[in-house]
């Protein structure tokens, strides 16, 4: 049974969802998606592992979260959702800036994360690319015509070529229903309301080494060639770390293909017995 809830931080209403009991993983979602994008993955991890507690939530200017304009702290709000379902602490699995926020949360709060699953990850402090693939920058100058334009169907549909189906495969490679929610998604989070500045200022990029809880990371071999190279040169510096490259798979595994991204969760939960 899933229950849902407004949880407060700051002038922000939290949309939350809550589903199952054991112990909590809380699910981050990416820049592209809201909470809805975890559904199919939680549903295929569940009988995998032993009873879990999911969490997601739509961060602000996503999904149903609504909020002032106003600066605030990501992992303010996430801790704000620990605290109001009683989590003391809790596995986090973060796809892209979902994962940004988890590790953010796990060097400021290393008290309440029990470990980390970073999928396709952003870091904040990560240097900057020096060039992109040819074909990746045609893409990119694209996305910045339609952005210039204000033309943000167009927008929609190019950031699902980059982010769904990856830069260098054919556009809507990915199709069916994980398409239509993935432009359902960020459909929405194009037209929210400007949220405000976050002011977490972590240079994760440079701390990463002093993570001392279980670490997974998952990039799929699809995925830009620079968030391929910074999941390698992570699993480098963090001690423990392990690498799962997803074949066949763009930015978002947990939506494109849900059981596969769903089984090497559980098995990093299992083998690291952390439920």
């Amino acid at each position: 049974m899933t229950t849902h809830c407004v949880v407060s931080s700051g002038s922000a209403a939290l949309a939350v969802s809550d589903s199952g009991s054991g112990s909590p993983i809380v699910f981050l979602h990416a820049g592209v998606a809201d909470r809805r994008s975890w559904l199919s993955c939680i549903e295929a991890l569940t009988g995998l592992i032993a009873p879990f507690r999911a969490i997601t939530y739509d961060r602000r200017g996503f999904g149903e979260t609504v909020c002032s304009k106003e600066r605030y702290s990501r992992v303010a709000d996430l801790i704000s959702v620990l605290d109001a379902c009683a989590i003391d602490h809790a596995l986090l699995v973060g796809n892209s800036q979902g994962g940004r926020v988890a590790i953010d949360a796990a060097l400021s709060h290393p008290d309440r994360v029990r470990a980390l699953v970073l999928i396709g990850t952003a870091v904040s402090g990560a240097p900057d690319v020096a060039a992109f693939p040819a074909a990746t920058q045609q893409l990119i100058e694209r996305l910045d015509a339609a952005e210039s334009a204000g033309d943000l169907d167009m927008l929609n549909r190019l950031e699902a070529h980059l982010w769904l189906d990856g830069p260098s495969a054919c556009e809507a490679r990915v199709g069916g229903t994980a398409r239509a929610l993935f432009l359902d998604m960020n459909s929405r989070a194009l037209r929210a309301d400007d949220p405000g500045d976050a002011v977490d200022n972590i240079d994760a990029w440079n701390l990463l080494p002093t993570l001392t809880m279980p670490v997974s990371i998952q990039v799929g071999e699809l995925d830009l060639l620079h968030l391929q190279d910074r999941s390698r040169q992570m699993v480098a510096t963090i001690v423990g770390a392990e690498l799962a490259v997803l074949h066949g798979c763009a930015h978002m595994p947990a939506l494109e293909d849900p059981p596969r991204c769903a089984r090497l969760i559980a098995d990093f939960i299992g083998r690291r017995g952390l439920l």
